[in-house]
């Protein structure tokens, strides 16, 4: 199990959107940074400014997710998560499955650091398979080890997010790659798209602020998604002396290396049209 940080503001995002409360065209104050009880809630790479939900999601902001978490409440956001998988148990061919952790009972601090993949842990894959089902039309299906056909794919697969909110998800993933943290998965000709995400490791139950676990979800190719690739990194350090050891520069590097050479294995062809392509589009 670990805390998946930022990559959790996919669902946090998609939830916010599913919802029917949030479109790409809200707007949320990440001018200041939140206090709840004995927490302050800081950005990252803060802007200072009010975001649209599209700069929320590229500048991975931490204020903006919580806020989208408050549009939804608290009941919602924990139904959501539970909806696409990540905080049950998973059923796989193989018994060493660890059980996801949450708190006993959700409180608005909870729910706040929770949006931004905090507070909550979960396994890789089941990560993946969530951020697998806001990509491929929004199916919640059941990994396997095995090979199986579409059919049988489909055959246990549940409908957990609308089309709408696919649609506006791949968007986001394509303009994160284009114009935010996912730049440095990015490969020509094979639309990768992605989040990142760097957290802070629990070390004997206090965040280190010397070790991060960072991973990156990929997706491509972005016009009609076939593969997901979420690629983790523990405990990186910086390449060379001043470099930052962000996910951004390690587990993205690895995504775009990994799908550039498995595309080509997978018979993915490249194609060079959609290239600077992700402009903002019209969300009715």
């Amino acid at each position: 199990l670990y805390e998946m940080g930022s990559t959790f503001k996919s669902f946090t995002t998609a939830m916010a959107l599913d919802s029917g409360k949030v479109t790409l065209e809200s707007r949320f104050d990440a001018s200041h940074p939140i206090r709840i009880g004995r927490q302050t809630i800081h950005d990252f790479h803060s802007k200072g400014r009010v975001l649209s939900v599209p700069e929320v999601f590229i500048y991975s902001s931490n204020i903006g997710s919580a806020k989208e978490a408050e549009a939804v409440g608290i009941e919602g956001h924990r139904e959501f998560l539970h909806r696409l998988g990540v905080l049950e148990k998973m059923q796989t061919e193989l018994p060493e499955v660890a059980r996801p952790t949450e708190p006993k009972v959700w409180k608005q601090v909870n729910s706040i650091t929770i949006a931004f993949g905090h507070g909550v842990s979960t396994t890789p894959l089941q990560t993946a398979v969530g951020c697998a089902a806001l990509m491929n039309g929004g199916f919640l299906i059941e990994p396997t080890f095995l090979p199986r056909t579409q059919e049988e794919a489909m055959s246990v697969a549940k409908k957990v997010v609308s089309e709408k909110t696919v649609e506006a998800m791949r968007y986001l993933y394509s303009l994160n790659a284009e114009k935010g943290s996912g730049k440095s998965a990015r490969v020509p000709g094979y639309r990768v798209g992605g989040k990142t995400g760097t957290a802070e490791k629990v070390v004997n139950g206090r965040y280190s602020k010397e070790k991060n676990f960072n991973a990156f979800v990929a997706a491509f190719p972005m016009d009609d998604p076939q593969y997901i690739v979420l690629t983790i990194a523990d405990e990186p350090k910086p390449e060379k002396p001043g470099m930052g050891a962000t996910a951004a520069s390690n587990a993205g590097v690895m995504a775009g290396n990994i799908s550039r050479r498995a595309a080509a294995m997978l018979g993915v062809k490249p194609d060079f049209s959609h290239e600077n392509g992700a402009t903002l589009v019209s969300y009715q």
